[in-house]
C-alpha cells in the first residue's frame, strides 16, 4: 500500500504552524507541524512531498517548497502572499505535487518508449510566446499589468466581456488568465467556476485582480478554483513575479502533455484502438511500479472488464468495443495509463492514487458505459456494454503481471483488501 502524500508545515512560532497544519489536514492532506528547530528531525523520519513554509528552512532537499509570507524562503518555486488562504495553500501544493508526479511519468513513459524502439520527439513549447488573457472591465491596472508583463516577454490580450473572453480561450492556449473583480465580483468568480469545469481550462491559473490587500469575497474565490488574487495598485515588480510563477508551472505542464502525447506512436499502440497496447501497458506498469516503491507512493488499478448482451451481434459488439476504447482515454489524466489488455478487458494505472481515488474514476467510467447506447444487429435494439470494474493498490511484491492479472479478476485468491 501507498503512503499518502507527506506535507510539512514550519513556522517560526510552532502554536500557528500547527494551526495551519490542521486547516490544511481538514482539507485532506497529511500535515505535520514544527518549528525550523525541528524541521530536520521530522524530515529524517520519511519522504517529504512538500513544504510550507511561513520562515526559512535551509536545504529542503526533493520536496515541492510553499513559501508564504515575507519571511518564506525567497527562492521556492512557489510563493504566496503572508495572509494566503489554507484552500489557496491547498490548491497550489495539490497543482504542484501532481505536476511533479506529471513530469516524473513523462521521464519514464518517454524512457520505456525508447526502450521498446519508438522514436518519441515530442513538439516544442518553447518557441511559443508566453501569454496571458485580461478579462473584466478596462482600468489602469491593465496598463500597469502590460507593461509589467512585457518585460517578462509575455503577452497581455484584453477582453473586456465574457462573451470575448471565451472566445479567446477557445481559440488559443493562454498561460494564465487575469479577471477584474471590478465592478462585478460574481463575475469574475462565474468565469473562475467556468474555467474548473472545463476540461482544457482546468490547469489554466485564474488570476483575480482585487482593490486593497484584503478581499471580502477570499473564501468563495478559492472555492470556485482562483489560483492567487493580485492587488491592482501592486508594483510592477511583484505583478510581474506573481503572474510568472503561474505562467512556468502552466508551461511545465504543456511540455510534460507534449512529451506524453509524443509517446503514443503506432508502434506501442493497439491497433483497433487509441489506447497502449498489453506489451508496452505491461512494460510501462513495471516501471511505474518501481517508481513508486522508491517514494513509497501509492498505485492504483482500475480492471475493466467489458460484456454485450448475446443478441447484439458479432460486428455491432466489436465496434462498440472500440467506441468504448476510444473514450476510455479521455476519462483519464494525461499521466495516467490506459491499456486494452484483451479485446473486451482493459486496465488503468493511476500513478500516485491511492484507491478510494482510484474507485472515483472508476465510478465516472461506468457511468459513461452505462448511457451510452449503440446500435445492434437489430438496428431497432440499441443495447449497451456491461462494464465490471475492480481497484487494486499492488501489493509491494507483485510484478506488474500479478497486478495486472488481480485487476481484471473478476474474483481470486489475490484479492487485496483495496479491491472494490
Amino acid at each position: 500500500m501507498g503512503r499518502s502524500f507527506s506535507i510539512i508545515v514550519v513556522d517560526s512560532d510552532a502554536g500557528s504552524a500547527e494551526a495551519a497544519a490542521q486547516k490544511l489536514r481538514a482539507l485532506g492532506f497529511n500535515a505535520q507541524a514544527c518549528d525550523p528547530a525541528g524541521f530536520n528531525a521530522i524530515a529524517r523520519r520519511g519522504p517529504v512531498d512538500a513544504i510550507v513554509a511561513y520562515t526559512d528552512i535551509g536545504d529542503a532537499g526533493d520536496a515541492l517548497v510553499v513559501s508564504v509570507g515575507e519571511d518564506g524562503p525567497d527562492d521556492a518555486p512557489i510563493r504566496l502572499r503572508g495572509d494566503a488562504h489554507a484552500i489557496q495553500i491547498a490548491a497550489r501544493l495539490r497543482a504542484g505535487i501532481r505536476l511533479g508526479v506529471l513530469e516524473q511519468t513523462a521521464k519514464i513513459r518517454a524512457a520505456d518508449a525508447a526502450d521498446a524502439g519508438a522514436a518519441t520527439v515530442p513538439v516544442s513549447t518553447k518557441g511559443d510566446a508566453a501569454s496571458v488573457l485580461f478579462v473584466g472591465a478596462p482600468c489602469p491596472a491593465f496598463m500597469r499589468l502590460q507593461h509589467a508583463m512585457a518585460g517578462a516577454q509575455t503577452e497581455v490580450i484584453a477582453a473586456f466581456s465574457t462573451f470575448n473572453a471565451f472566445d479567446y480561450l477557445h481559440e488559443r492556449a493562454f498561460d494564465a488568465v487575469v479577471l477584474n473583480t471590478e465592478p462585478d465580483a460574481d463575475l469574475a468568480h462565474t468565469v473562475c467556476s467556468a474555467m474548473r469545469r472545463n476540461t482544457r481550462l482546468y490547469h489554466t491559473p485564474a488570476v483575480l485582480l482585487v482593490r486593497g490587500d484584503s478581499y471580502a469575497g477570499a473564501d468563495e474565490a478559492f472555492a470556485r478554483g482562483a489560483s492567487d488574487l493580485l492587488n491592482a495598485d501592486a508594483g510592477p515588480e511583484e505583478m510581474r513575479d506573481r503572474v510568472t510563477a503561474l505562467t512556468v508551472e502552466r508551461r511545465r505542464r504543456r511540455a510534460a502533455k507534449a512529451l506524453l502525447e509524443a509517446c503514443r506512436t503506432p508502434s506501442l499502440l493497439e491497433e483497433d484502438s487509441d489506447l497502449f497496447n498489453a506489451e508496452f501497458g505491461a512494460r510501462h506498469l513495471a516501471s511505474l511500479l518501481q517508481a513508486g516503491r522508491a517514494k513509497g507512493h501509492a498505485l492504483s488499478l482500475v480492471g475493466l472488464n467489458l460484456s454485450a448482451p448475446h443478441d447484439a451481434g458479432a460486428a455491432q459488439t466489436r465496434a462498440a468495443m472500440k467506441q468504448f476504447a476510444s473514450m476510455l482515454r479521455h476519462c483519464v489524466r494525461a499521466e495516467d495509463l490506459a491499456v486494452r489488455a484483451q479485446p473486451d478487458a482493459f486496465f488503468l494505472a493511476l500513478p500516485s492514487t491511492r484507491a478510494d481515488e482510484a474507485r472515483m474514476v472508476a465510478a465516472r467510467v461506468s457511468a459513461i458505459a452505462e448511457c451510452t447506447a449503440y446500435e445492434g444487429a437489430d438496428p431497432h435494439r440499441p443495447f449497451r456494454l456491461s462494464l465490471a470494474t475492480r481497484v487494486i493498490e499492488p501489493d509491494q511484491a507483485w510484478t506488474a503481471r500479478d497486478a495486472v492479472s488481480a485487476a481484471l479478476a473478476p474474483s481470486g485468491p489475490r484479492a487485496v483488501a483495496a479491491a472494490g
